[in-house]
């Protein structure tokens, strides 16, 4: 059962950990939801409210598109757009391919500002969690940003959304499609849920994810029970919580899911597998014991799969299938 996973500790905790859309404004000030750029709502023509509760008014429609993470990219593509920069990442796994011809502009904890400005975007479609900080700076070349992230199935969905007015195009099919894969999931679940831990992993360094996770809200989706649901979020992090073992044990996971971030991905599963077969505590749980250890990949878990979100909730279901036989 197991697969391999690399995912980046930043990316994944910084996607997947913010409490949730908050009202700034482009300088990171919470007090107002105004853009930077001097347009007003009246000399507009397309006005965005974007996940971080941001209001962005446009004075022409955005044409020249920059994203700045794979999710955004994709449902771009997905509702007929395109764009002419993007993230910078090994061409393997750029999607759609038609993407591969856009520049490659840094990713949202490295941005190349002077390449980006090269590319004169209307518009910069960046992380809400990641990016906020770099508004100002990127806002100042002229073009102006609507930021999106996901803690939730239902926040892919608004996603969808406003990417779809901010191109003039219609996400009612792509939400379908997501409702629909939970709804059959729902519907193909017939025995008991499994007890499960999902846990982001590296040396020394464990967490929890909590079902107001993305990860966390796939999981109970695909028919899982988080046998963490009632841990205390850490700070700053609220989406993920310290692990106690003590109530672990108590609860008896009969699956654990590893999200595997930092150092050699390998080396990193084989020594947590090591721990918890050594450890009397872990030893004594039914996941341990049936070595029902699996490994997520990290396109589908690592940060917002976006489109892609139906094929993470049937991986996770399959997973679990498997240990309920």
């Amino acid at each position: 059962m197991k697969k391999i996973l690399i995912i980046s500790l930043f990316s994944l905790l910084l996607v997947l950990a913010a409490c949730g859309p908050k009202d700034v404004n482009s300088s990171g000030d919470t007090s107002e939801t105004t853009s930077k750029q001097k347009i007003s709502k009246e000399a507009a023509v397309l006005t965005i409210t974007d996940m971080a509760g941001r209001t962005v008014n446009f004075a022409k429609k955005p044409e020249r598109i920059i994203t700045l993470t794979n999710s955004d990219m994709g449902i771009v593509y997905a509702l007929g757009g395109s764009v002419i920069g993007r993230q910078t990442m090994d061409a393997s796994g750029v999607e759609p391919s038609a993407a591969l011809k856009a520049t490659e502009v840094g990713n949202t904890h490295d941005l190349n500002l002077e390449k980006i400005a090269s590319l004169t975007p209307d518009v910069i479609i960046a992380s809400s969690e990641q990016n906020l900080k770099d508004v100002p700076a990127l806002e100042g070349i002229g073009a102006q940003v609507v930021l999106t992230g996901a803690n939730s199935i239902a926040d892919i969905k608004k996603q969808e959304a406003i990417l779809a007015e901010l191109l003039g195009k219609d996400a009612t099919n792509l939400q379908k499609e997501i409702d629909q894969k939970v709804a059959e999931i729902k519907q193909e679940q017939t025995g008991k849920a499994v007890r499960a831990l999902l846990i982001l992993g590296a040396p020394g360094s464990n967490y929890a994810a909590l079902p107001n996770s993305l990860s966390g809200d796939i999981l109970e989706k695909a028919g899982g029970v988080n046998v963490a649901k009632d841990f205390k979020g850490v700070e700053n992090f609220p989406q993920y919580a310290s692990l106690n073992i003590e109530k672990i044990v108590e609860s008896d996971p009969e699956v654990i899911f590893l999200m595997i971030h930092g150092g050699d991905e390998k080396e990193t599963e084989l020594a947590f597998q090591k721990e918890m077969k050594q450890n009397d505590a872990w030893n004594s749980t039914t996941a341990v014991k049936n070595n029902n250890i699996v490994v997520l990949p990290a396109d589908l878990f690592g940060t917002n799969p976006g489109i892609r979100i139906t094929k993470a909730l049937d991986y996770m279901a399959n997973e679990l299938n498997q240990v309920s036989k």
